[in-house]
C-alpha cells in the first residue's frame, strides 16, 4: 500500500479545497457580522443639553435641571387656560403616563407652563388633580416669566410667545412637541403630538424604553 493511501493522509488537492472552504466560512461570518451591525438601530441624535433652569412645581418646591438627571424624562409645554392644542397635549401625556406604568418604566413626565403669570403652583396643582396626574411621575412647573422663556425657548428649543390682544388680555402661542431627555440631561428627540400621530406616539414610547436600557 502506498503512503498516499495510508490512514490519515490527505488526498491530493484537498488542502486547496480546505483553504477555499475556510475562506468561504470567514467571508460568510464577516457578512453575517456586518449584516447584524446594519440591523442595529442607530443611536438617537443629541440636540443639546437641558437648560440650567430654576422653576417651581405644583407644590411650590424649587426644581432645577439637576432634578432631571439620572432618569429619562418627557417634557411638554402647556398652559391651563389653553383651549386649542393644550387639552390634546395633556391627554397624550396622560396616555403616556398609563403606558409607561404598564411598561414598568421609571421615566418622568414634566409639563412646563408657558403662561406663568396665570399658572401659579396652586393653579397647576388643581389642574394636575383634574387630569389625574400621578405626582410620583408627572410634575408641572412654573416660575418667573423670563426664567420660563429662557428655559423653554433657549434651552428646550421650543417656540413660545405672549401675544397682546389689548386691554390687558393676551394669548400664548407655543410649540406642541414632546421632548425626550436622557438621564444625562441631553435632548434626544422631538415628537409631534397631533391627533393623527399614533405611530409617532409608539416611536416615542419605544425610544424612552430604549434610552432607559442604554443607561
Amino acid at each position: 500500500m502506498s503512503s498516499d493511501s495510508a490512514f490519515g493522509a490527505e488526498p491530493k488537492g484537498s488542502k486547496g479545497r480546505r483553504l477555499i472552504v475556510t475562506a468561504g466560512t470567514l467571508a460568510l461570518a464577516l457578512a453575517l457580522s456586518l449584516g447584524a451591525r446594519s440591523m442595529r438601530p442607530k443611536a438617537l441624535p443629541i440636540y443639546g443639553r437641558i437648560p440650567d433652569f430654576r422653576l417651581v412645581d405644583e407644590r411650590g418646591v424649587t426644581m432645577g435641571a439637576s432634578s432631571m438627571l439620572g432618569q429619562v424624562s418627557v417634557v411638554d409645554f402647556i398652559f391651563t387656560r389653553c383651549t386649542s392644542s393644550c387639552p390634546r397635549l395633556t391627554a397624550r401625556m396622560a396616555e403616556l403616563q398609563s403606558r409607561l406604568e404598564h411598561e414598568r418604566s421609571g421615566a418622568r413626565l414634566v409639563s412646563i407652563s408657558v403662561d406663568p403669570e396665570n399658572d401659579t403652583p396652586a393653579v397647576l396643582s388643581e389642574y394636575a388633580q383634574r387630569v389625574h396626574a400621578d405626582p410620583s411621575r408627572w410634575t408641572f412647573l412654573t416660575g418667573d416669566e423670563q426664567e420660563v422663556e429662557r428655559a423653554v425657548v433657549l434651552g428646550f428649543k421650543v417656540s413660545a410667545a405672549k401675544i397682546a390682544r389689548g386691554a390687558g388680555a393676551y394669548d400664548v402661542v407655543h410649540g406642541d412637541w414632546f421632548v425626550v431627555v436622557d438621564g444625562q440631561g441631553q435632548l434626544r428627540g422631538y415628537y409631534q403630538t397631533g391627533d393623527r400621530q399614533a405611530q409617532t406616539f409608539e416611536v416615542l414610547v419605544k425610544d424612552v424604553l430604549r434610552l432607559e436600557r442604554e443607561k
